[in-house]
């Protein structure tokens, strides 16, 4: 569970922090939103959150699953395994960030946000 709270809103910018686990005792991340350039970023990750790469052979692994319930060819899938593979993510930050992208792609600027994926 993360949860996100206004600290600025003006013309140019909004600016999140955020709290994995709600644990305000750490230190926030901060999640900006460039309303010019319609970016959104992470500024600063919180104290709690955590960084991962996706592996190729991890994806392979998932995919052969997946081919195989859906009775396809690994190959179907090679684009989205080479695509992804590599790929840095942050745990937290990329649980608020989608449903913040969502609320702001919807003109909707939260003041206090949650999302749980458990």
């Amino acid at each position: 569970m993360v949860y996100w709270y206004l600290i600025e809103e003006t013309d140019e910018r909004v600016i999140y922090e955020y709290y994995p686990e709600n644990h305000k005792d750490k230190n926030p991340g901060i999640i900006t939103i460039d309303r010019k350039s319609e970016r959104i970023e992470l500024t600063q990750p919180a104290e709690e959150d955590f960084c991962g790469i996706i592996k190729e052979e991890e994806l392979r692994a998932l995919y052969r699953q997946i081919a195989e319930i859906e009775r396809a060819n690994v190959s179907d899938y090679e684009e989205i395994i080479t695509k992804s593979a590599g790929t840095r993510y942050w745990f937290y930050y990329d649980h608020a960030k989608s449903r913040i992208v969502e609320d702001y792609n919807n003109g909707i600027i939260k003041n206090i946000g949650m999302t749980a994926w458990y």
